[in-house]
């Protein structure tokens, strides 16, 4: 019997999930240090075509009534619950698994990656046997799982691939399996499971490890990708071309280029997943447990500096001329041994990296002091929105961060001009607002505070148009912390998710009444609303005389934040370390809604002592056009 094509490929959409795995590479690996972090996901896209060919002459199935076998792929098990499959014992002579796929926890038919580790959980594919009439005669459901953990030293590891017939039905009772793997140049695939022609029968588990290995030359970098075949056909069947196959979306990097042979010794060769950017760990710790004082001072430049290096904004590394860089920002450094005892400069942003070597002239000068309850920051010179910062350290603090960051590059595996972000475990104990002392992952500054926005997928972006608009993002909650400091906002412009719906309703219900694009963070508080700025997901359609503008309306609270963020000395009620967190949730009628059908707003005034009180509570605002009283919402 001939056997049909379907294929899967893949489309970003970030999340974060889990993976418990263990190291089961070749050779001398070192730890994998991210293996059951968070990560990242994107989920798997199908080709919702089935490709069919006729079973064969005098076979079981035509005897069944059987004339076609067809194959497609899945992107999610076709049951609610579809049992996960466990890591078989490999054979003696292979490699140990890689990583368990069944605790890949991630949604069926999601990429989950990692710097170190990737895997997708449940691909199914459905092999469908039907009659003249084109009537299912049977099926057999197959789910398909694999996993891998990266070497950070070695280029050999292994991936465990699991399959597990899920269902059987009709006709189908048992399935022969062919299974294949590959990589691109750069790698290549020394062992795969032995499966030709294995057969598998309903709740059954194959399990087996692919080997692959990549050989760097010194001071290299190799890029590929892996991609994957499964061969389904009926018992005695020959087997053709593959019934489905899929591919890792995310490049694989294995280089001998990480350590700088300068300072460092000589280089190891590793693996990464470098899409998934490395984060560098320091402690603010007192010597010999963390970087002391010099971590103190960096995370004073995290929270202060302009430009959020290192957190908001990722550093590079760099390999040659660390020195002239020192130079350039630590030459004019002038010791004050008379309050520190072996006074040295503790640079930010780091030598090490191309950011650094900014002229000392323009760093803030700092002088990070320990009491017990931690790191207390004086700034000397200097301050807020400076290029840099030098720290007044002592030579002990200032060893131990640079050998947390050399480790780091190694043990992260981070090459010449690759991002990598820096996490300092510590707090300064300057008093702020709860919002202002970590701005959370994925927020963009905002003078003194930040702003997030985050969207939810639709599948249209007009729905009502004809033909309904292509798939996209709408916008979701949007929260902001408001200091006395602002950004500038922008107006609101652009084609958003749901405006010809909006435009179209209008029309339909025979009203001149005006549409706005109404801000979820508003422009007086510093919210975006341009296509240049990424504003558009701050953005939804709505009235202009009743959601946007009027008595109640958005502006009538949005004004209470307004006046509240103005400093004493202007009437308004915050401090310089006081805040206000504002947030705003869309609410929508069902998943397919591109204008919702109202928003509920929330601010809280936050004191730098640990206090809070409200501002306004949880107040809603329908999306309501004032004198028709037409709900704009779909």
């Amino acid at each position: 019997m001939g056997t049909a094509a379907a294929d899967s490929r893949a489309a970003q959409a970030p999340a974060p999930t889990t993976m418990s795995a263990s190291t089961g590479v070749t050779g001398t690996p070192g730890p994998s240090p991210d293996t059951a972090g968070p990560g990242n996901t994107r989920p798997a896209t199908m080709s919702t075509k089935e490709g069919c060919e006729p079973t064969p002459a005098g076979s079981r199935e035509r005897e069944a009534g059987a004339v076609q076998a067809c194959v497609t792929t899945i992107a999610t098990p076709l049951t609610a619950a579809v049992r996960k499959p466990r890591a078989a014992a490999p054979p003696p002579a292979a490699p140990a698994a890689a990583a368990d796929t069944g605790s890949c926890a991630v949604a069926g038919g999601t990429w989950w990656y990692s710097r170190f580790a990737y895997c997708v959980h449940s691909l199914t594919v459905l092999y469908t046997l039907k009659d003249t009439n084109g009537a299912v005669v049977g099926t057999g459901t197959l789910n398909v799982s694999s996993g891998a953990v990266l070497p950070a030293k070695g280029t050999t590891w292994s991936e465990l691939v699991s399959v597990t017939m899920t269902g059987a039905t009709g006709a189908v009772k048992t399935l022969s399996l062919r299974f294949k793997a590959e990589c691109s140049a750069g790698c290549k695939v020394t062992n795969s499971p032995r499966w030709t022609g294995k057969l598998i029968v309903k709740d059954q588990v194959l399990s087996g490890n692919i080997v692959y290995e990549s050989k760097p030359a010194p001071g290299t970098r190799l890029e590929f990708t892996t991609s994957y075949q499964l061969f389904v056909a009926a018992p005695g069947a020959q087997i053709t071309d593959p019934n489905a196959s899929w591919s890792n979306p995310e490049k694989i990097r294995c280089d001998d280029a990480v350590r700088d042979t300068t300072t460092t010794g000589r280089p190891e060769p590793g693996c990464v997943v470098p899409s998934y950017m490395a984060v560098l760990k320091m402690s603010d710790q007192p010597t010999p447990s963390g970087a002391g004082a010099a971590a103190a001072g960096y995370l004073w430049a995290q929270n202060n500096l302009a430009n959020g290096w290192g957190r908001n904004k990722p550093l590079t590394r760099a390999m040659s001329d660390v020195s002239g860089r020192l130079a350039r920002t630590c030459g004019t450094f002038q010791s004050r041994t008379d309050l520190v005892a072996g006074d040295t400069c503790a640079e930010f942003p780091f030598a090490s990296t191309h950011e650094g070597g900014v002229d000392g002239a323009q760093c803030a000068e700092l002088l990070p002091r320990h009491s017990t309850g931690g790191w207390v920051v004086d700034v000397l010179d200097g301050g807020v929105g400076s290029a840099c910062a030098r720290a007044h350290v002592s030579d002990a603090d200032k060893q131990a961060a640079e050998g947390v960051l050399s480790e780091g590059f190694v043990s992260q595996r981070v090459v010449e001009s690759e991002e990598f972000r820096v996490e300092i475990t510590g707090s300064i104990t300057e008093p702020k607002a709860v919002c202002r002392q970590n701005a959370p992952a994925g927020s963009l500054t905002n003078g003194n505070g930040w702003i997030k926005n985050t969207t939810d997928p639709v599948p249209h972006i007009n729905k009502a148009t004809t033909p309904p608009g292509p798939p996209g993002v709408r916008a979701a909650t949007a929260q902001a912390c408001i200091g006395t400091v602002k950004a500038k906002g922008s107006e609101a412009k652009g084609d958003i998710t749901g405006w010809q719906d909006a435009e179209l309703f209008r029309v339909a219900n025979s009203t001149s009444a005006g549409l706005a694009r109404c801000h979820l963070i508003p422009r007086v508080l510093g919210g975006k609303g341009m296509v240049e700025d990424g504003g558009q997901i701050n953005l939804f359609p709505c009235w202009q005389q009743g959601t946007n503008t009027g008595t109640p309306s958005m502006r009538t609270y949005e004004t209470v934040a307004q006046l509240a963020v103005r400093p004493v000395k202007e009437g308004g009620i915050l401090g310089p370390n006081d805040a206000v967190f504002y947030q705003v949730t869309p609410d929508y009628s069902n998943s397919d809604s591109t204008i919702p059908v109202g928003v509920t707003m929330t601010a809280r005034i936050e004191r730098s002592d640990g206090k809070s009180q409200p501002l306004f509570p949880d107040v809603y605002i329908p999306n309501t056009q004032k004198d028709s009283g037409l709900n704009l919402g779909n």
